[in-house]
């Protein structure tokens, strides 16, 4: 008999993401961050609705009042204090063109002290522009982030609320290497679109089986825009 296990979500999402810095998405800082994942004696774990946090109280409120769940407190430095934990794993939402980014990631000792666009480096400022020895294709990128020497996939989208609009622009970081893949296809679509674009943001448990034998599962975000078919990895679905 298989064991199953539960994988740690940090592949979705960065432990450390309420600290990204998501103006060049938003003009402006997030109304509010949307998670995968909480913490728990400093480690995060898997959850199965969406966890949003948000500096403003009445975002919150209307946040509970959307999707459920009651605002709390947070003991936390960061400037994101309110936590809702709604009852929802899935969001109506809308896009548009430059709400989705990918920079690759490589951080240590509390700092990412590699970020670059796969090709060049973006910081440190320094070393910004010239080359950043990351191998040309993702699957080779990924191979060399699992054996510790390379950069990880930080995807980045900036969304509003279909239901409400008003609130403003949320943000979700993903270090996803699906959806990074699939990244050009969203990018594409999202360009030529004339207005934004509806779709919905899923919370999709994904389970495989290892070579081994051992049953497991994890949770990633999902992006569906219209009934097309899945794109390969199945992280990103856009409309015909």
């Amino acid at each position: 008999m298989a064991h199953h296990l539960q994988l740690n979500p940090s592949r979705d999402q960065a432990p450390d993401d309420d600290a990204v810095d998501l103006m060049g998405i938003s003009g402006g800082r997030p109304a509010g961050r949307f998670h995968v994942a909480r913490q728990r004696g400093g480690r995060p774990f898997a959850i199965s609705v969406w966890r949003v946090t948000t500096a403003d109280s009445s975002v919150a409120d209307a946040l509970g009042r959307l999707y459920g769940g009651v605002p709390q407190l947070l003991d936390t430095r960061d400037e994101h204090v309110v936590e809702v934990l709604t009852r929802r794993d899935r969001v109506p939402i809308l896009l548009q063109g430059g709400a989705v980014s990918l920079r690759m990631t490589m951080r240590g000792g509390g700092r990412a002290f590699h970020v670059c666009d796969g090709t060049r480096f973006l910081e440190p400022a320094g070393a910004r522009g010239t080359l950043c020895g990351c191998p040309v294709r993702l699957a080779d990128r990924k191979v060399a982030a699992q054996a510790g020497r390379g950069p990880m996939p930080e995807v980045r989208i900036g969304f509003r609320l279909a239901d409400r609009p008003q609130l403003g622009v949320f943000s979700l970081v993903s270090t996803s290497w699906g959806l990074a893949a699939d990244l050009p296809a969203l990018t594409t679509a999202l360009a030529a679109a004339a207005v934004p674009v509806s779709g919905v943001l899923r919370y999709k448990r994904v389970e495989i089986t290892t070579r081994s034998g051992i049953a497991v599962s994890y949770r990633r975000p999902v992006i569906e825009m219209g009934n097309a078919p899945p794109l390969a990895q199945d992280d990103v679905r856009l409309a015909a």
